[in-house]
């Protein structure tokens, strides 16, 4: 810590009144001085009433002084309401937009340092970010980030300091972000020497990772509820314990041992009478009341579990505990969680989940988190989210009609917003259906992870509840009551990883906490523990297979249950709700006599299933009779009755295989130790009861690719080809279970008819499981990889939705990534759940929205509201939205035309909605086509819809060859020399696009030429080549996959040296070439070959014009989801449309080709540079004129072109 850091520290540490703060800013920071107050005559009696006096402008910076420092002493006193600073702000900013506004209680103890987060438009939402002053906090991080204010520290530019250069550097000290990564980045290298301390006594890495971060997580706890003065009324209470034992002279290393294990698992368990007993008379006799007086916590947090019990002793030393201690002191702690609108720079609860997100491997190696798939979601997506899946289900359920007033009561951020739009839901007589609504609404992330979501939604639901009880003059609940209730009642998550599990309790702990307003003697006496236990909402499991030794145990639990046995459900729930409020009533005296009533339960419903379906099997058996003999004669059975018979046999089969599983899986589950997370079960009165599924399934699934797929409960070190296919065998049975009637699945054989891609990345198996999980009126919401919108894999899901569901938004942001740490560009989508009837979703119109703005700035009411008005498309400012009928992109999806809608077959059956026609769905680009493309490109398609043709139709495209063994068959000039191989047997060949930096792919500047032998081995005798292929034979080159496979190995097969080579990725370059010389093309090209040869010149000109570089950034897919290139697949470029070489006259024709050939022979460009350069220019004229555009359309063309790779470049870039 720097002096300059260490002064400003100690001015703030005695803030207490204005002399320090003017001291501070005006010796320290280099402000100007001022005192002007600022009159309040015209502001609004709430504005004026939040303020004790008149705020004064004391320090200004900057050319013409125009930067101010305000300072505003409020009403109340102890606690700074954000509520009245926002207030404030809202009315100083509009005469002082260039600020930093100061605010203190009435008695000046407590501050707040709020930062206005630029915005050059003033009608957005302003981003206000505080570091926090008082007599609590530590100052260490507020020091250093103030100090980052000094005006004498900002370069001046031409002009001197501006206000914007000031209000800058104001912006990046009050960054979160950065706070947030260097703790993080502290918490890490604490986290590994910790974890290398403990495996090196016990020799067992994952149980040294996950007690190391038990271990933090417990402390971290006690850092963030000692600031609620219930440890003695210490704020520091650890570190004042420490000093208790540093001063008692303990034997050295026994801190962790004697000291934390007496207070984990004893004072906050409630277990005081040990501190009576002679084992403890070490502990000093002050230190001794302060732990009696200890809350009693539980919960699970604080109880010894299996982590706490290795098998073997560990200690943890007093040198390993003082360089956490140091660490966790170093920084400022709030309970209080962010909302997307208010920040604070301090470590919030959310930092356990950001924590979680890089820890969640064993393994230090950065490629193990992508095989987790596992990364943050920012708390704006999260809060949009929420928002929007309140909305929607609310809607579902109150009525459609008052969803505009739904949107602006779940959207109210500001005061003034939520005071319009409680009065309206008042005036329309709905709050106390409202209330009710939210009451029973059952939401679920089955992806949960540090339960990001969970507590999104308990801050929303809570800010709705509190808002209805107002209203509704009830007598309003605590805060602490109102959130354990909403939690208990309206909460659920799932996730494989355990710990993973314990930090989304630990968040929900801390969020449930905040705003408890306990005495501590309350709390010395209190017999039901604090924080009540989440083991029944927050469920450790896989999410997607629920197996016991092969069986499907989810399946087994589903349907066909007696009277009796949803009777024996509803007491279990019923059973859980009570344990889960310490109701002394409840059947379970712990959480191990709750898994066990779930497991006799899930035990009593496999028998009821059993007896239930042996009454089936007799009752077909019947059946069976009645067929064979009709009315009791002896006839042979004509065709009609052979086909009964044979109907009769296949549900006779198909039943039982259903008994024999049903046995099995009794048989196995009598046999484990532990009940495997069955969502009938572990969620039954959800399930069971009248809800039948989850209102709101929400989440952020792992981003997993399919070649990663394996069972996330299996260590990486048993992770095998063999299981890793197994487990995928697995996901898509499941999923075939979840929606037989769509996979034409069949229960006796275990197949399905229609397979789902197995190239599948794992969210998709999310998807097709989170909509299962819904009731017929929810709301599904998740944020994914955008790459489903476009790949052939995501053709399953496609099509499902639009048959099924209704596509209510597909949303995505062209200016800003949702995540730093993941390569991959993100999605958020809003969808119905499936209905039954299959057809249903055509109906309904789906609606893209491409946000041009941060989301932050799209948490309004009113942009919602117009995107679900429009009809048709629209783009604003802020966005740009495509609203097309789901039978229109059903029958866009379908591997082929069709012909006259009137000669064709349709698949709808009377009643089942629109007509669809006949043929495979195999996907369409809806983020090309809906999200990305701009305007001018639908134009560019009405306009050319006579004239324009897809280059699949004119053109074949073939992907040049995979060589298999790139180091045999590619050779630079020295390997020629050095084998002497044969000039016949090789080829000039373009591997990369950075080897022709022209349109056309001159021979000679190309690094590789190719071994392209048809010779057998005996026509090769006494040739180099022979003695080459030989050498490659003992390199074993001959046994690889690619190479096996070819007869004789070496031998590539037919040339790939089409006319025309498209790259397939292309970055800031468009990388298509022009191959008059016939050079060979590696398999990151596809070559372009014409049906008709008298087409290969236009259809060249054709693919370098602008208008091709326009389709490829719109159909193309961005490679790897984010990282910038945008990669064209072969069907990709089939598709991409082009004019017609049928339409154009001669003259065209030869115009159009000279003009492409002008261009050939130079450099090509950055495309932005590219489409200004004159001769390009001239070849677009003639395809611009053949389409028609006007002046401002073929200006609209560029600009588009620009504005998509500059996006798709910085986006990469964005965080």
């Amino acid at each position: 810590m720097t002096e300059a850091s260490k002064d400003v520290e100690k001015l703030l540490y005695n803030l207490r009144g204005m002399e320090p703060l003017k001291e501070l800013f005006w010796r320290e920071l280099n402000y100007d001085r001022a005192d002007q107050p600022i009159p309040t005559g015209s502001w609004t009696d709430s504005s004026r009433a939040a303020i004790a006096e008149n705020p004064v402008l004391f320090a200004t910076a900057g050319e013409d002084n125009s930067f101010h420092i305000i300072y505003c002493r409020l009403h109340s006193e102890g606690r700074l309401r954000i509520t009245d600073e926002r207030i404030l702000i809202n009315r100083l900013i509009r005469d002082h937009p260039y600020s930093l506004f100061i605010f203190s209680d009435a008695l000046q103890e407590r501050w707040h340092f709020v930062n206005v987060r630029y915005e050059p438009t003033v009608d957005k939402r302003r981003i206000l970010r505080r570091i926090t002053i008082g007599p609590e906090e530590r100052l260490r991080t507020a020091s250093e980030r103030i100090l980052l204010l000094d005006a004498a520290s900002i370069d001046p530019s031409l002009f001197g300091v501006t206000a914007l250069q000031i209000q800058q550097r104001h912006d990046e000290a009050f960054d979160v972000e950065a706070v947030t990564k260097q703790f993080f980045d502290d918490y890490c290298s604490v986290f590994r020497s910790l974890e290398t301390e403990l495996s090196k006594q016990i020799h067992d890495k994952k149980w040294a990772h996950d007690y190391a971060l038990g271990f933090l997580n417990r402390l971290m706890f006690i850092y963030f509820i000692q600031r609620k003065r219930w440890l003695g009324g210490d704020t520091e209470f650890i570190r004042s314990y420490w000093n208790a034992y540093q001063d008692a002279g303990r034997p050295r290393d026994t801190f962790f041992e004697q000291w934390l294990k007496l207070l984990f698992f004893h004072a906050f368990n409630n277990d005081k009478g040990v501190l009576n007993t002679p084992r403890t008379q070490y502990i000093p006799g002050d230190v001794r009341k302060v732990l009696s007086t200890a809350p009693y916590l539980n919960g699970g947090l604080f109880s010894e579990n299996d982590l706490d019990r290795p098998g073997q002793p560990f200690n943890i030393s007093d040198a390993q505990l003082k360089r956490i201690l140091d660490f966790l002191d170093r920084y400022n702690f709030t309970i209080a969680e962010d909302s997307p609108l208010d920040q604070e720079v301090a470590v919030d609860p959310e930092m356990i989940g950001k924590v979680y997100e890089s820890l969640v491997n064993v393994s230090e190696e950065a490629e193990e988190r992508g095989d987790a798939g596992i990364f943050y979601t920012p708390r704006t997506e999260i809060d949009l989210m929420c928002r929007l899946a309140l909305v929607d289900n609310l809607s579902n359920r109150i009525g459609a009609d008052h969803r505009k007033l739904l949107y602006e009561l779940v959207f109210a951020l500001e005061p003034n917003e939520k005071q319009a739009s409680d009065a309206a839901v008042e005036q329309a007589g709905l709050w106390n259906l409202v209330r009710e609504t939210l009451r029973d609404t059952k939401i679920v992330d089955p992806a949960c992870g540090s339960g990001s979501f969970l507590v999104g939604m308990l801050h929303i639901l809570d800010d709705l509840e509190t808002r209805a009880q107002r209203f509704l003059g009830e007598s309003e609940e605590s805060a602490y009551e109102r959130r354990k209730r909403i939690i208990g009642n309206n909460l659920y998550g799932v996730d494989v990883m355990e710990w993973a599990c314990h930090i989304a309790e630990l968040r929900l702990w801390l969020a449930l906490i905040i705003d408890a307003e306990f005495e501590q003697s309350e709390l010395a006496v209190r017999s039901e523990p604090l924080l009540p236990n989440f083991t029944f909402n927050i469920r450790c499991g896989d999410s997607l297979v629920q197996e016991v030794a092969g069986i499907d145990l989810a399946h087994l639990a589903e349907s066909g249950l007696s009277a009796s046995m949803k009777r024996r459900i509803a007491k279990l729930g019923a059973e859980k709700a009570k344990f889960y409020y310490c109701d002394r009533d409840c059947e379970f005296h712990s959480v191990q006599d709750a898994l066990q009533a779930e497991r006799s339960l899930f035990n009593e419903i496999l028998q009821d299933r059993i007896a239930n379906a042996q009454k089936q099997l007799a009752g077909i058996g019947s059946q069976s009779r009645q067929a064979s003999f009709g009315d009791g004669g002896f006839d042979k059975p004509d065709q009609g009755s052979q086909a009964d018979n044979e109907k009769v046999e296949m549900l006779r089969a198909e039943k039982e295989a259903e008994i024999a599983d049903l046995r099995r899986a009794q048989q196995e589950l009598s046999s484990v130790s532990r009940i495997p997370f069955v969502w009938r079960i572990a969620f039954a009165e959800v399930f069971h009861g009248d809800k039948n599924g989850f209102d709101i399934v929400i989440g952020n699934p792992p981003y997993v690719r399919q070649e990663n797929i394996s069972d996330p409960r299996l260590p990486r070190e048993k992770v095998t080809v063999e299981n890793k296919r197994d487990y995928k065998d697995k996901l898509a049975l499941t999923t075939y279970r979840d929606h037989p009637d769509f996979f034409g699945y069949k229960p006796a054989s275990h197949k399905a008819a229609n397979k789902i891609d197995a190239k599948s990345d794992l969210y998709i198996y999310f998807y097709f499981r989170g909509l299962h999980l819904l009731n017929p009126t929810g709301s599904f919401v998740f944020i994914t990889s955008n790459s489903w919108l476009d790949v052939g894999y995501g053709a399953d899901l496609q099509e499902f939705l639009l048959r099924q569901c209704h596509v209510k938004l597909i949303i995505d942001n062209q200016v800003k990534r949702s995540f730093a740490s993941a390569d991959v560009n993100t999605i958020i989508c809003l969808l119905s759940a499936p209905a039954k009837q299959r057809n249903a979703g055509s109906a309904h119109d789906a609606r893209f929205v491409m946000f041009k703005v941060p989301f932050e700035q799209v948490l309004s009411a009113v942009v919602f509201q117009e995107i679900e008005e429009a009809q048709q498309r629209r783009s604003t400012p802020e966005y740009r939205v495509h609203v097309i009928p789901q039978s229109e992109l059903l029958e866009r999806g379908l591997d082929q035309p069709v012909g006259d809608e009137e000669d064709s077959e349709t698949t709808s059956k009377k009643g089942s909605g629109p007509f669809i026609k006949v043929g495979k769905y195999v996907g369409d680009k809806w983020g090309g086509k809906y999200l990305r493309a701009p305007d001018i490109y639908w134009t560019i398609l009405e306009k050319g819809k006579d004239k324009l043709v897809r280059l699949g139709d004119i053109a074949e495209v073939r992907r040049g060859f995979t060589t298999g063994c790139n180091e045999f068959f590619y050779l630079d000039e020295e390997k020629i020399k050095q084998w002497g191989i044969e000039e016949e047997f090789l080829r000039p060949v373009l591997v990369s696009p950075r080897e022709s930096r022209t349109i056309i792919i001159d021979p000679a500047t190309l690094r590789y030429k190719v071994f392209m032998c048809h010779k057998s081995r005996t026509r090769l005798h006494g040739s180099q080549a022979l003695e080459y292929v030989k050498w490659g034979e003992a390199q074993g080159f001959h046994k690889r996959a690619t190479c096996r496979s070819r007869r004789p190995w070496w031998d590539l097969g037919e040339s790939h040296n089409g006319d025309i080579a498209w790259a397939m990725m292309h970055a800031q370059l468009h990388n298509v070439y022009s191959n008059p010389h016939s050079v060979e093309l590696d398999h990151n090209f596809f070559e372009i070959l014409p049906s008709d040869a008298s087409h290969q010149g236009p259809v060249a000109s054709c693919s370098i014009c602008s208008l091709s570089i326009l389709a490829k950034e719109v159909l193309g897919r961005a490679y790897g989801g984010g990282s910038g290139p945008i990669k064209n697949e072969g069907i990709d470029i089939k598709r991409f449309p082009i004019l017609d070489p049928g339409v154009l006259t001669t003259d065209l024709t030869v115009l159009m080709c000279h003009r492409f050939r002008a261009l050939t022979t130079r450099e090509m460009l950055p495309v932005y540079e590219e489409v200004r350069q004159p001769d390009r220019k001239a070849l677009d004229e003639v395809v611009f004129d053949v389409l028609g555009l006007t002046q401002g359309e073929r200006d609209a063309v560029y600009e588009a072109i620009i504005d998509l790779v500059t996006k798709r470049l910085s986006k990469a870039e964005s965080v």
